[in-house]
């Protein structure tokens, strides 16, 4: 089994959606660095950035910055993104964020430190010592 260290990598950025390729770059070079295949890699920055997404609409006109943050260990990836404009619970109910079910990913809101926050969680597998997170196959089957 591959040992992947306790990690935890956070980003501010402006509550604007001109941001998600920055967001996305981010999430590539995490996920890479993780070890996930291409495939993986994909979903992984379709989900976080379609997450990203949602919240930096709903902050439209609000002042503040977005903060995502990253963290992984051995068996799991949480990304938690702050939504400085306080409307999470429609974030959560928005139609987009329905690729997480699909892929796999699960999502709820929290609040810390007085900041609503989207927090988008995966699981780590492992086959032949690789990485994987939203491929359900539990038996190496091609």
């Amino acid at each position: 089994m591959v040992k992947v260290m306790d990690n935890s990598v956070e980003l501010k950025v402006p509550t604007s959606t001109d941001y998600v390729s920055v967001v996305r770059l981010l999430i590539s070079g995490l996920g890479n660095r993780l070890g996930l295949p291409l495939n993986e890699l994909e979903n992984l920055k379709l989900v976080i950035g379609e997450a990203f997404i949602t919240v930096a609409e709903k902050c439209s006109g609000a002042n503040g910055l977005i903060n995502l943050k990253w963290q992984q260990d051995e068996s799991h990836i949480s990304v938690s993104i702050s939504d400085p404009s306080g409307k999470h619970k429609s974030v959560t109910s928005a139609a987009n964020l329905a690729v997480l079910k699909t892929l796999g990913g699960e999502y709820n809101s929290s609040v810390v430190d007085g900041v609503e926050h989207l927090d988008i969680d995966f699981d780590i597998k492992y086959r032949e010592d690789r990485p994987f997170i939203f491929d359900d196959r539990q038996d190496g089957r091609a």
